[in-house]
């Protein structure tokens, strides 16, 4: 199969493999994005990502599932997100990828000790680089990852319970507790 990019295929297709990790139906329910998260300026986005992704955790968390959308650039310059749609334990679609939209984002849901999910997945940074757009995730543990849309590496903005954890998560002996992968080193890592 040839390699999929955003130039080359419409944003239904991309939609359809934007952040998915496995070939599950998904519940196609959103919820309401954090009040609590103001709009904020494009070079902040990294904190904004942090606020929200902090404030979907907890229902993540409770339901054992993945969320996703996207950040957009609002008509006054800023970044916002998208109204978070729900996956499964291990897959999220989030949809039509909006003109405006300048990264996605994700979480990995629960602690379920038969998942690796404490680093982004192969499939969450080729999916990055398939569409050419960051990708923010938090994981069960806390952690907060970027991953580049155009190389597919992956860095964390901020480790173990910066953001809302499970209660359940324990470390996994597998993870080498690095802070920066590249797509070639997460292949290693989960094969």
């Amino acid at each position: 199969m040839s390699r999929l990019t955003k130039s080359t295929i419409g944003g239904f297709v991309a939609a359809l493999t934007l952040l998915t990790s496995c070939n599950q139906a998904i519940a196609p329910e959103v919820i309401a994005t954090p009040a609590s998260v103001a709009p904020a300026p494009p070079e902040d986005i990294a904190t904004y990502a942090r606020a929200f992704l902090d404030g979907i955790q907890p229902i993540s968390i409770a339901e054992s599932r993945e969320y996703c959308g996207f950040f957009v650039r609002t008509r006054d310059g800023k970044v916002q997100g998208t109204a978070p749609r729900a996956g499964t334990a291990d897959s999220c679609v989030a949809g039509f990828i909006p003109q405006n939209a300048i990264a996605s984002y994700h979480t990995h849901g629960g602690y379920l000790p038969n998942y690796f999910n404490e680093v982004p997945s192969v499939d969450d940074a080729l999916s990055a680089v398939d569409v050419e757009l960051d990708d923010y995730v938090s994981t069960p543990g806390g952690r907060l990852w970027r991953i580049d849309g155009l190389t597919g590496e992956s860095e964390t903005l901020c480790g173990r319970g910066c953001l809302t954890d499970d209660p359940l998560y324990r470390d996994n002996p597998r993870n080498p507790g690095k802070d920066r992968f590249t797509l070639n080193e997460l292949q290693a890592l989960q094969s």
